[in-house]
């Protein structure tokens, strides 16, 4: 039955190097000082990609996303973050690595401290937020298109930072600020480099099995999205990595999900 949903799926969407259509995003702003988010409908997708040699993003796998959801434009930036440290909900003094802070992404927060900071936006605006599972931030990376990246398979000139996105550097130098690359057709900026993204999804070494998104014993936690360090294809919308979720780094940051009535 599986396989049957899989190929009707693979017939109904894009084909491969397909690129949909900018559109006008609906947005939403969910209370003063959150971060502005992007309204991603409800759809079908198909995780993974069987072209790759990472195990982990194998075996591809039909996903239902029943319901919309509203998730953050940008990366959440130290600004952002900063107004959730004012009002005690966050720690203060991130480390930014030298690079600035301001519309740079927050980055040096372990996975509980990601999760405290969409947990304050869900109190301030009244809907339940979160950080979204690797389904959901892989459909909304991937915009309705079925490429590696929303704009195509070749990693191209100047789409993202990352360690071989643009001819104009021999090597990355470190975050840029958010928003500073076009967003995809919903409306959604740097899904593909700049800073890795929590995810609230446990780590498995496949998609062959659940990933038990709430478990409280769960250590290991999927990152989504690549890195200005890490090279293109660590930046696909089906790659994916893992981090002790009590450990922190340069190189990951986050995004918030809210649920919608």
């Amino acid at each position: 039955m599986r396989t049957l949903v899989l190929l009707l799926l693979l017939l109904l969407l894009p084909l491969s190097g397909a690129v949909l259509p900018a559109q006008a995003a609906e947005m939403l702003v969910p209370c003063p000082g959150c971060p502005p988010m992007a309204i991603v409908p409800a759809g079908d997708f198909i995780m993974g990609d069987a072209r790759t040699a990472a195990k982990s993003e194998k075996p591809e796998v039909a996903v239902g996303i029943p319901r919309r959801f509203a998730l953050g434009v940008t990366e959440v930036s130290f600004d952002q973050w900063q107004a959730c440290a004012d009002d005690g909900a966050c720690r203060g003094g991130l480390d930014d690595h030298g690079w600035g802070r301001g519309e740079r992404p927050a980055i040096n927060m372990t996975w509980e401290e990601a999760a405290a900071f969409a947990a304050w936006v869900g109190r301030r605006s009244g809907l339940a937020c979160r950080l979204p599972d690797e389904a959901e931030w892989e459909y909304a990376a991937r915009a309705g298109t079925r490429t590696g990246f929303w704009w195509g398979d070749q990693t191209g000139d100047g789409n993202a930072n990352c360690r071989d996105c643009s001819a104009a550097i021999d090597h990355p130098y470190g975050s840029v600020p958010v928003a500073s690359y076009p967003p995809n057709p919903w409306g959604l900026h740097d899904m593909n480099g700049n800073v890795w993204e929590w995810t609230r999804s446990c780590w498995t070494a496949t998609h062959a099995a659940p990933s038990g998104e709430d478990a409280a014993t769960c250590r290991d936690r999927v990152i989504k999205g690549g890195s200005w360090y890490y090279f293109s294809t660590m930046s696909r919308a089906s790659a994916r990595a893992r981090n002790d979720g009590r450990a922190w780094s340069y190189n990951i940051g986050l995004r918030v999900l809210c649920e919608l009535p």
